[in-house]
């Protein structure tokens, strides 16, 4: 097969679709020197795969990173160059396809559809009328719909009842191998040299209405209020659209000194981050896969996260979940798990064996079955 794949989506400060992007190519060019690659990358990305790549994987720069070009080169320059390059399959691995099919079989990664369940949460780009009617376009069009969960399989079933359900596969991601049990003298190092208060509890990810931020930062002012708690809150992530009634919150007096805007942090940092905390809360209302929890469980801290989506699916029996909206509940877990050590040491053992399940190679694995599951579509409608 010569299978294309539209890089563009990626930027350097990487969320969970940026890592699915960065993840996928790598370990498909591990576990597959078959079939040949040709992978259309942002001209700002043109040195990002220097020497990882085998010879059976080329690159080219599609297009410049600013949105408009990236649109541009999505639906128009991808085409062209892969029916130029005679591509079988091009894979669109960030919800939408190009509507210029041509000859290939088409394959689409949808991460999770609360665009459609959660619009109050997005931008207005993606809860604009235009990009929803293009989502769904695309999903009705593709050959295969690769998604994160089960949960975003039934979410897309639910806006699109009439979709095939056995075009959908459920691809589940991997953890980065950086995440691990780390040395305690390095993670000391890099906690003193990002100025992280200690001891803390850790969040990770964008700061925005989707993660549900509101709901930690009020259960931990109560904790604090009540003297139950020493440790410091830090929320590592960029700041998002919407965070403003977030960071308004954060002025309370109670909070002065205690919570801890620590801004993006380095994947290379990162595992120290995780490692350093105490403790690791993930409020997110909903996630079609959820990254940072199972990355905190395999670098060896205690989870709370939220019953919702692909949340209940990934950690249950792992972490502590709580309803997304009760505070108390989220307050009393954060309570018991920083001081009831055997609960502690329960946890993290759990966590360590749940996340040692997540691999990408496995992921990779999976999605090359997918490239062949086209092909066959393709196959059978010219034996019919």
């Amino acid at each position: 097969m010569r299978i294309a794949i539209d890089f563009t989506a990626f930027i350097p400060q990487m969320t969970g679709v940026d890592t699915y992007l960065k993840q996928l190519v790598l370990h498909l060019a591990k576990v597959d020197q078959n079939n040949q690659y040709m992978i259309y990358h942002n001209h700002e990305d043109r040195r990002f795969f220097d020497d990882n790549l085998p010879g059976n994987f080329s690159r080219t720069s599609l297009s410049a990173r600013p949105r408009p070009f990236r649109l541009f080169s999505q639906q128009v320059m991808l085409p062209i160059a892969s029916s130029g390059w005679k591509a079988d399959v091009v894979h669109s691995p960030s919800f939408i396809m190009p509507y210029i099919r041509g000859s290939a079989r088409h394959l689409l990664t949808v991460h999770d559809m609360t665009s459609f369940s959660h619009p109050h949460c997005h931008i207005a780009l993606r809860r604009s009328l235009l990009y929803r009617r293009m989502v769904l376009t695309s999903l009705r069009r593709t050959d295969v719909v690769l998604v994160p969960s089960q949960a975003t399989r039934q979410a897309i079933l639910e806006f699109l009842p009439d979709l095939q359900p056995d075009r959908i596969h459920v691809t589940v991601p991997g953890i980065g191998e950086e995440f691990r049990l780390c040395d305690p003298a390095s993670v000391q190092e890099i906690v003193t040299r990002l100025r992280l208060p200690q001891p803390y509890i850790l969040y990770v990810g964008t700061l925005e209405p989707r993660k549900n931020l509101p709901v930690l930062v009020e259960s931990y002012r109560r904790l604090v209020e009540a003297g139950a708690i020493k440790e410091h809150l830090v929320l590592a992530g960029k700041l998002g659209w919407g965070c403003e009634a977030l960071l308004k919150q954060l002025r309370a007096p109670a909070l002065r000194g205690k919570v801890h805007l620590a801004g993006y942090v380095d994947q290379k940092d990162l595992p120290a981050v995780y490692a350093g905390a105490r403790l690791f809360v993930y409020p997110s209302l909903h996630e079609g896969f959820g990254f940072p929890p199972l990355e905190a469980m395999a670098c060896g801290v205690p989870v709370i996260s939220t019953l919702s989506s692909s949340l209940v699916e990934n950690l249950e029996r792992a972490a502590e979940l709580v309803a997304p909206d009760d505070i108390a509940a989220l307050g009393d877990a954060m309570r018991r798990l920083l001081t009831d050590d055997v609960l502690r040491a329960k946890r993290r053992t759990q966590g360590l064996e749940q996340a040692s399940h997540y691999r990408w190679d496995h992921t990779a694995r999976e999605t090359l079955k997918s490239y062949q599951a086209a092909m066959e579509i393709e196959r059978r409608r010219g034996n019919g």
